[in-house]
């Protein structure tokens, strides 16, 4: 599971600390914004620091910037992953020097450093890379 030994917690402990219900973290997960590791003895979720991290985000997201699922969903497809997700080490960040390529792709490519606190396959930015986006607005008036 864990590489590291961190604690791991189920769903009921996190919505408990987070006062969030297990609810919405499953609704979280079905839109791709989370990916708990499972336990595979019995297929608990399981959340660790890099889970709850993504948690207490989405949840400030949403309750003090006014996103909606979807909304956080489309903004994970297009926006930079440090604008999103908190990220103390974006001057060696791969992704920060090539803003215009996904942060997962810049990984694998590069063989990279890249000392995001998450294993990519766990990331939203990277869970959600099949979903194909549109512009917003097809011409722009002259």
């Amino acid at each position: 599971m864990s590489s590291n030994k961190e604690l791991l917690l189920k769903i009921g402990q996190v919505a408990k600390q987070l006062k969030i219900s297990s609810k919405r973290i499953r609704e979280y997960e079905k839109e791709g914004l989370i990916k708990p590791l499972r336990d595979k003895s019995n297929g608990y979720r399981l959340f660790d620091n890099f889970d709850i991290q993504r948690l207490v985000q989405l949840q400030q997201l949403i309750h003090k910037r006014g996103f909606t699922l979807s909304s956080l969903r489309y903004l994970v497809l297009k926006a930079p992953c440090w604008e999103i997700f908190p990220c103390d080490q974006i001057h060696i960040c791969p992704a920060y020097k090539n803003p215009h390529s996904r942060c997962w792709e810049l990984k694998l490519e590069e063989h990279s450093g890249c000392n995001c606190m998450g294993d990519c396959e766990r990331c939203p930015v990277y869970t959600l890379r099949a979903i194909k986006t549109y512009p917003i607005f097809t011409q722009i008036p002259q």
